[in-house]
């Protein structure tokens, strides 16, 4: 990892979850495409997938999503990180994920359009895109926060960020 101090983007709305793919999909969910782009390009275009690492610490009914990995040849070291509650689709891809999963970045935003609506004919409220690009995460942890080190990049950013 680049000699860079972390600096730890909490700035987005939540995390979801895809399950129809080969591979589980993760993705943080933001609010707007052009700047989850930017973000994309900025950060996780340029980390190696084998260094990429994505950790679940679970706190009672919540857990932190926490994001990092990095390319020893760029400058920005920037890291994901956001306090969810736990939900049934954090239980799927937990119990699913097969050791590896797809890293996207989604936008979730409200449908302004009344042409779009749900299998029922209702208006949907909100509407989900999955960005194409993505990055293949072999290193995943689940672990309870009691049992994470003092000393851990996972513990330091959940004081850095509480």
């Amino acid at each position: 990892m680049s000699t860079q101090p972390l600096v730890w983007f909490k700035d987005f709305l939540g995390v979801g979850y895809r399950y129809h793919d080969v591979y589980m999909n993760v993705f943080p969910l933001f609010p707007d495409k052009m700047a989850a782009f930017k973000l994309w390009n900025k950060t996780i275009d340029w980390w190696p997938d084998d260094k990429i690492k994505l950790r679940f610490v679970e706190d009672g009914d919540h857990y932190w999503f926490i994001l990092y990995g990095g390319g020893d040849y760029k400058k920005d070291n920037t890291c994901f990180v956001k306090k969810v509650p736990i939900s049934e689709n954090y239980q799927r891809f937990k119990a699913g994920y097969e050791k590896k999963a797809m890293l996207r970045f989604g936008i979730y935003k409200e449908n302004t359009d009344p042409k779009k609506k749900d299998k029922d004919g209702n208006m949907k409220k909100f509407e989900l895109e999955v960005l194409k690009k993505a990055k293949s995460v072999y290193d995943i942890s689940f672990v309870q926060m009691p049992d994470i080190a003092r000393d851990s990049v996972e513990w330091q950013c959940i004081q850095q960020n509480q």
